[in-house]
């Protein structure tokens, strides 16, 4: 199972990946800031993107709508995780194709159930 996490602090991209790789036992590709976050979407073709919203060079919003937009692409179910709490924000990750959108802190067993209830939606392997 890969996970790609695109998100540009680096504290919570090393707790993403010790619960990606302890708990759920996933191989884990990490992006700091939005245009390497899509090329990386594109080379790995993830089984799931955790994606952040506010991010350098592209943001979360314009990535995951990118990626729908690819046929390649855009089958790969994408979840929000972000600071952003506001209403609009997360009705327009939803109407872009999000999978889930989830607010930090986040709790590491929310994370593992909603990447599980996003590849279920997607009829994909679920994980650990």
């Amino acid at each position: 199972m890969k996970v790609l996490v695109v998100e540009d602090d680096r504290s919570i991209q090393m707790v993403l990946e010790l619960v990606l790789t302890r708990m759920a036992k996933c191989e884990v590709f990490l992006a700091s800031e939005g245009r390497q976050g899509l090329a990386m979407i594109k080379e790995h073709k993830p089984d799931v993107v955790l994606l952040d919203l506010m991010l350098p060079g592209m943001d979360g919003f314009e990535i995951c709508q990118r990626a729908k937009e690819d046929p390649e692409t855009k089958q790969i179910p994408i979840i929000f995780l972000t600071a952003q709490p506001q209403p609009a924000a997360i009705a327009r990750a939803m109407s872009l194709g999000a999978a889930a959108y989830l607010i930090k802190p986040f709790d590491p067993s929310t994370i593992v159930s909603q990447i599980n209830e996003a590849l279920a939606k997607a009829r994909a392997p679920q994980i650990g």
